[in-house]
């Protein structure tokens, strides 16, 4: 059953309040780059106690793996807003199945039905139009 328009609206309304999140996210991320750089924050380690120099280094390895999880969910956010755009939001790229609206409800940017996505994150082609 194709998605109602007012389940369509309530998905679109998820997934621009997730796309401004992460917006807001990475402006404040910038900010906050360019006070600790303004600050004099940013050192290169010289003159640290090894541990301090050690604990900043995990923790930016820990911000950037963050920025690079928020960067692609808000390429899937911004693709998913795109596939509504076009009218394919809600058919799995897979199959052609239409996706479950409990589904995009709790992940409003899938692409995939579950067993298609299932068979993409263990690897086997996605690539198989009988998946």
């Amino acid at each position: 059953m194709k998605l109602s328009a007012e389940n369509e609206k309530i998905l679109r309304n998820k997934l621009e309040n997730m796309k401004e999140t992460i917006e807001k996210k990475q402006e404040q991320s910038v900010l906050d780059e360019s006070l600790k750089e303004s600050s004099g924050e940013i050192t290169s380690g010289i003159g640290n106690h090894l541990a301090e120099g050690n604990a900043e280094r995990v923790e930016r390895a820990q911000e950037q793996t963050f920025e690079q999880m928020d960067d692609r969910l808000y390429n899937e956010i911004k693709d998913a807003l795109q596939r509504m755009e076009e009218g394919t939001y809600g058919i799995c790229v897979d199959t052609g199945e239409e996706i479950p609206f409990e589904r995009l409800e709790a992940i409003p940017y899938a692409k995939r039905i579950a067993s298609a996505q299932e068979k993409v994150d263990k690897g086997l082609s996605s690539q198989n139009p009988n998946i």
